[in-house]
C-alpha cells in the first residue's frame, strides 16, 4: 500500500498539464530542481516510471496516466472540501486567486483596488497574469477575468465589458503608416485581425503582451491594433482608425459552478459590478 504525498502528486499533475518540469515549477512557484526531485521521489515510491522525457517535453506513461487521473479526482475533492468550509463562514475572508491579463489588471482593476481593501480587509487578493484558461479549469484559480468570445462551458459567469479595438500610432508618427507592431501569438484575435485587415503590413517587431505592444507604439516603432480601453488613456498615442464592429471582443468574469455561493467570490463580483465594470 502506497502512502503518497499530495504535494508530490501535484508535481506530476502540473508537469503533465504544462508539458515540462520548468512549466510546473513556474505554475507552482517552486524551483525546477524541486519539481525534478519530487518526480524522482514519486517514481521511487511507486516503483514505476511516470513520464517519458523527450525534446518536445514530458509525456506520461500508461502508469503515469493512471496516477494523473487519480490525482485529478483527489484535487477536485480537496477543492470541493475547501469550498464547503468557506461557504460555512458567511464572512468573506481568505485567499482569492484571480487569473486575468496584464491589460485588464493594470488598466481596469488596479486603479480601484484600494476600495476593495477598505470594504473587505480580510480577503487577500492574489493575481496571476496569463492568456491560458486551463489555469482555472484545473482549479489553480478561483476566478478568471478574460477576453473571449467562447467561454468554457463548464464555467459560469457573465460578460462584463464589450471591448472596441482600433489602430494606434505615436502622436508624432515616427515610423509612418507602413510599419507595424504585431502580436507573436497567432491565435490571438488582434494577430488574426492584422492578417485579415492589413495583409501587407510590414511588422517591424512583435510581442506576446498587449502592454509590450503599447510601449512599442509609444516608442514610435510602429502602429498596432490595441484595445481602446487601454490605448485611449495614453496621451502620447492616438487612434487613427477604428476597427469594424465585427472585430471586437468581450471581457468575461468566470468561476466554477460549485463556487457560486462562496462569500469571498460573491464579494469580489459585487465589488467589480460597483467599481470596475
Amino acid at each position: 500500500m502506497y502512502n503518497l504525498n499530495w504535494g508530490l502528486i501535484r508535481y506530476a499533475l502540473f508537469t503533465y498539464r504544462k508539458g515540462s518540469a520548468s512549466g510546473a515549477a513556474e505554475a507552482l512557484n517552486v524551483t525546477h530542481a524541486t519539481v525534478i526531485r519530487g518526480l524522482k521521489k514519486l517514481e521511487t515510491e511507486t516503483n514505476t516510471t511516470l513520464f517519458n522525457k523527450s525534446p518536445s517535453g514530458y509525456t506520461p506513461t500508461d502508469n503515469g496516466k493512471l496516477l494523473i487521473a487519480a490525482g485529478e479526482k483527489m484535487e477536485a475533492e480537496i477543492y470541493q472540501w475547501k469550498r464547503n468550509i468557506e461557504n460555512e463562514n458567511s464572512h468573506p475572508s481568505g485567499l482569492l486567486q484571480i487569473t486575468t491579463t496584464e491589460a485588464i489588471l493594470n488598466s481596469l482593476i488596479c486603479p480601484h483596488l484600494s476600495s476593495f481593501n477598505l470594504l473587505y480587509p480580510d480577503i487577500k487578493l492574489e493575481f496571476s497574469t496569463s492568456y491560458e484558461f486551463n489555469t482555472i479549469t484545473n482549479h489553480a484559480f478561483d476566478i478568471a477575468i478574460r477576453s473571449t468570445s467562447t467561454p468554457p462551458e463548464h464555467l459560469i459567469g457573465r460578460k462584463v465589458k464589450h471591448v472596441q479595438w482600433g489602430v494606434y500610432h505615436h502622436v508624432s508618427n515616427h515610423a509612418g503608416d507602413d510599419e507595424w507592431v504585431g502580436f507573436n501569438n497567432n491565435s490571438a484575435p488582434a494577430s488574426q485581425w492584422l492578417s485579415t485587415l492589413f495583409p501587407n503590413a510590414n511588422v517591424k517587431c512583435s510581442a506576446s503582451s498587449i502592454l509590450s505592444q503599447l510601449e512599442a507604439v509609444k516608442a514610435g516603432i510602429g502602429q498596432a491594433i490595441l484595445p481602446c480601453f487601454l490605448a485611449d488613456t495614453h496621451a502620447d498615442i492616438k487612434k487613427v482608425q477604428s476597427l469594424p464592429d465585427d472585430f471586437t471582443t468581450d471581457i468575461w468574469l468566470l468561476y466554477h459552478r460549485e463556487s457560486r455561493d462562496s462569500p469571498k467570490i460573491q464579494a469580489f463580483i459585487n465589488w467589480l459590478k460597483t467599481y470596475v465594470f
